[in-house]
């Protein structure tokens, strides 16, 4: 059912349980499964270099600025937008994320272009949005657009089958056979 629909995807669980996997099976299985899948951690990246990562930049914009970049939303254009522990996100980034979820496209560092990439969102966190909502960290209208299918995986503690099939995939991938 997820995989089928075009609608932002969120993926809650502990560290290590397989969200990656869960969205990349979800973007293999579904119909942008030929176009790009670009994964975002959002929690390697500083929050001050995010935002360059996502939107790109024009040249000139900052200092050392020297080519055009463009940013792995547009990469994922016609795909999916991956966004790893997008719990902790700024909120800044959050707003802006908005705005592109709704249509309202995004603009590059330094440009007065804006564009409107066609992407599919899927989110994962391994933190509580609720929580954060109350305590004012996360948006609750940014929520409320992620969570319309929401995907909850339980922890590997309480289902063992499943550490064998995650090691095995995580193997492959290493070896590059994923």
């Amino acid at each position: 059912v997820f995989a089928q629909t075009s609608r932002a995807v969120l993926i809650e669980g502990e560290t290590g349980t397989g969200k990656d996997v869960l969205a990349r099976y979800i973007h293999a299985h579904g119909k942008r499964s030929d176009r790009p899948f670009m994964p975002v951690n959002c929690t390697a990246i500083a929050s001050t270099l995010l935002e360059d990562e996502l939107f790109g930049h024009e040249i000139g914009a900052f200092t050392g600025a020297d080519k055009q970049r463009e940013g792995l939303v547009r990469a994922a254009h016609g795909g999916t937008l991956f966004l790893d522990e997008m719990g902790d996100m700024s909120p800044d980034l959050q707003a802006k994320l908005l705005r592109l979820y709704e249509g309202g496209g995004i603009r590059a560092v330094g440009s007065d272009v804006v564009l409107t990439p066609d992407i599919r969102l899927i989110a994962a966190t391994n933190a509580d949005l609720k929580q954060r909502m109350e305590a004012g960290t996360f948006r609750r209208d940014l929520y409320h657009r992620i969570a319309a299918h929401r995907l909850v995986v339980p922890p590997l503690r309480e289902r063992p089958e499943d550490v064998l099939i995650l090691a095995e995939y995580c193997l492959h991938e290493a070896q590059g056979e994923g």
